[in-house]
């Protein structure tokens, strides 16, 4: 019935003007041109609205049910649905009007107009159709900050300015128990420091974003105050505030209602002799400020301890990166002097030969250095005028700088002895140049050539793995040994190392923690001019290695981001074969060979190893497939982990291979002439990995049953 009386009434103001449904709340009033509709439901009958529409020339209120309808001014409001639990009533309207407006009875609106760390502004506009006769309660993390009564009319606003301890405000009208939350995304600095300098005093630029405050300055050296200002800055208003003391190091303390402080250092001046030029009896000097602030101070010019120039001293002013100049007179015959240059925190002289002519010799002529580091060499220049620094027959991947005065110079004007420091950057890859052979350049000082030598060598000394063993004691070398694990630790790419020289078949092997983390990393074997020979290819997860027969090599390690591994590079056998070779005493106190035996070939079978020395020696073997395995391996430990060890003259011993096997290490320990044989013996797989196999079959069997279960349990919801 409900469905055929709805569009049988809309029907029959099908001809009017305008036709629209509107929810209303009860909290609510629907303007409709200038006549106002509100409605209420009667307590006795939930089911009959009591409709009010108040107009210029009166009030009509009528109790009406669904579907019936009230009239006025032209206007006809038909009740639709009223949803009991929310008390929203839906009516229908049509005849003849303008516009129509819906809004809450009493209801205001919260907007943030500043945020500062002293204060925020609100602004509280009333945007409900009746006054706002309320008190304001505004509070943030449920503690008031500010109770004040309000009378807003409509669309009137007031400003509040509170102080909060955090970024969300609540709002409340308390009688009419409204309620508003606004968050503060950011709170601005009321007080920025936009400047803080130093001359002959220390100044400080300050900057006011908001209303006006007072600021109090503190200077504080040692954490003592030293020096205190305080000002008034209007809004918008920067100020600059100079301080008396003339401190290069200390902090600024900003007050004004948050306390702020700035630590500062101001490098001492660096003030370089530029030039000097005498005619008869006038001096004229060129001084440059190298430092990073501006040089307030004074010059004077002494021969013989005595101030011989007139007058006395001459007050100048340099900005950095700028030249200065003063004039003297001083005696014709002056053919030495020193020029002196002093302020409240920095003094300096400079002697000066008026003499002509050059003398240029390096203090050192040979310089080693490492890749990646650098090294220098000591240049003493003698004479007097302007000179040209260069350097001819240097790699091209090399940085050279020359200083002077901790400044770099490419020219400088020299008076009577002046010293520069030759400074090299090395790179990290040996390009133009061979590690550890000597080369020679020349430094140029207008056409003078000073020949110097270099050699570089490889970068840094890795850690050495392991537990308890000579090696790890104070031990430092050149060269990384063949037959010890490392520890390498990078991120991305490590540096090149170099490790000794060694003939013969060779593997690098990396294992580790990086592995258990299933990350890839590489192995890039390089020579010794930086160029990458071979790369590792193993995936993911899986322990890289490189087999190769260069002698001469380095070794770089490449991953995403940071990794911790173990480098071993060692002796490799494809097969096991009888070999004769002899241990030496290694530089870190011990004689040690180590070989990777090629396993995959004696899978299912008995390696037995047999040994032979003119000395005693000690025999280590491990299993070398698994990563923890890897990890096991520490031939000078204390701590035995391998498969067997023996220690004589004569050893035997001998290894079950399993059937994933991929490879055996063995370390000879000592010294002397060693035989070492092999013999393999085909058999059935052992007990041992045959134990090995059930518990992995078990584990297998459990993480399959598991699986099953999970889903199971999504499959029956």
């Amino acid at each position: 019935m409900k469905k055929v009386i709805i569009p049988f009434i809309l029907l029959l103001f099908a001809g009017n003007v305008f036709a629209l449904s509107i929810d209303l709340g009860m909290d609510e009033v629907l303007i409709v041109d200038n006549s106002r509709v509100s409605f209420d439901v009667a307590q006795n009958n939930p089911n009959l609205v009591l409709l009010m529409v108040e107009t210029p020339n009166g009030s009509v209120l009528k109790g009406l049910t669904f579907g019936e309808s009230l009239y006025v001014n032209g206007v006809n409001y038909t009740v639709g649905r009223l949803d009991p639990q929310k008390m929203i009533l839906t009516l229908h309207l049509s005849g003849n009007y303008s516009k129509t407006e819906v809004l809450k009875k009493k209801d205001f609106k919260v907007e943030i107009l500043e945020a500062f760390d002293t204060y925020v502004k609100l602004r509280i506009i009333n945007t409900g159709y009746y006054d706002l006769n309320d008190t304001l309660i505004i509070s943030s993390q449920g503690l008031p900050v500010e109770e004040r009564p309000i009378f807003l009319k409509r669309g009137e606003s007031i400003t509040l300015k509170v102080k909060v301890p955090s970024n969300q405000i609540n709002v409340t009208a308390e009688e009419n128990k409204i309620s508003k939350t606004v968050t503060i995304e950011s709170f601005e600095e009321l007080i920025s420091l936009e400047n803080l300098w130093k001359d002959d005093r220390i100044h400080v630029k300050l900057k006011n974003h908001g209303d006006p405050a007072n600021v109090t300055l503190k200077l504080l050296f040692n954490g003592l105050t030293v020096e205190k200002k305080e000002i008034t800055l209007e809004r918008g208003e920067e100020k600059e505030v100079s301080f008396e003391s003339n401190i290069n190091q200390g902090a600024l303390v900003i007050d004004y209602g948050v306390i702020k402080q700035e630590s500062f250092y101001f490098e001492t001046p660096v003030i370089s002799l530029v030039k000097v030029e005498k005619e008869k009896d006038k001096l004229r000097i060129w001084l440059k400020n190298e430092g990073k602030g501006k040089f307030v101070g004074k010059v004077s010019v002494y021969q013989n301890s005595f101030i011989v120039g007139e007058p006395y001293y001459r007050s100048i002013e340099i900005d950095p990166d700028k030249e200065g100049l003063v004039e003297f007179e001083v005696p014709e015959d002056a053919e030495f002097l020193t020029i002196a240059i002093s302020s409240g925190t920095y003094s300096s002289t400079f002697p000066v030969s008026l003499k002509t002519g050059w003398d240029v010799k390096a203090l050192n002529s040979y310089a080693k250095g490492i890749l990646g580091g650098k090294t220098s060499y000591t240049l003493l220049i003698n004479g007097n005028g302007n000179v040209k620094l260069g350097v001819e027959g240097l790699p091209e991947s090399i940085r050279a700088s020359f200083y002077y005065n901790e400044a770099e110079v490419k020219q400088l004007n020299v008076v009577k002895s002046t010293q520069v420091v030759l400074l090299l950057q090395l790179p990290n890859l040996p390009q133009g140049f061979t590690l550890n052979k000597p080369f020679n350049f020349n430094v140029t000082i207008n056409g003078i050539k000073i020949p110097l030598e270099l050699e570089v060598s490889g970068i840094g000394i890795l850690p050495v793995y392991g537990d308890n063993w000579l090696a790890k004691m104070n031990y430092t070398s050149e060269y990384h040994h063949l037959g010890l694990p490392y520890k390498v630790v990078g991120k991305d790419i490590t540096p090149p190392f170099v490790f000794e020289p060694a003939k013969g078949e060779k593997i690098a092997i990396i294992y580790g923690n990086y592995i258990r983390q299933g990350k890839d990393l590489r192995i890039h074997l390089l020579d010794t001019s930086g160029k990458i020979i071979a790369s590792s290819t193993q995936g993911k997860g899986r322990s890289d290695y490189v087999i190769f027969n260069q002698s001469k090599f380095m070794l770089m390690i490449e991953g995403g981001g940071y990794f911790n591994s173990i480098l071993l590079v060692a002796d490799y056998l494809e097969v096991p074969k009888n070999i004769t070779f002899e241990v030496k005493r290694k530089e870190f106190g011990e004689g040690l060979r180590t070989f990777i035996i090629n396993a995959s070939s004696l899978r299912g079978k008995t390696l037995e190893i047999s040994v032979s020395s003119s000395r005693d020696v000690e025999v280590r073997a491990y299993y070398f497939t698994l990563n923890r395995e890897k990890e096991d391996f520490d031939p000078l430990s204390t701590n035995f982990k391998g498969a067997f060890k023996g220690r004589g003259e004569e050893i035997q011993g001998a290894l079950e291979i399993r059937s994933y096997e991929d490879f055996i290490a063995v370390a000879i320990i000592g010294e002397g002439n060693v035989t070492m044989k092999f013999n393999v013996k085909g058999g059935e797989l052992g007990v041992r990995e045959l134990s090995s196999r059930v518990i992995y079959l078990a584990v297998l069997a459990l993480l399959a049953l598991l699986i099953g279960v999970i889903w199971l349990e999504k499959r029956l919801g």
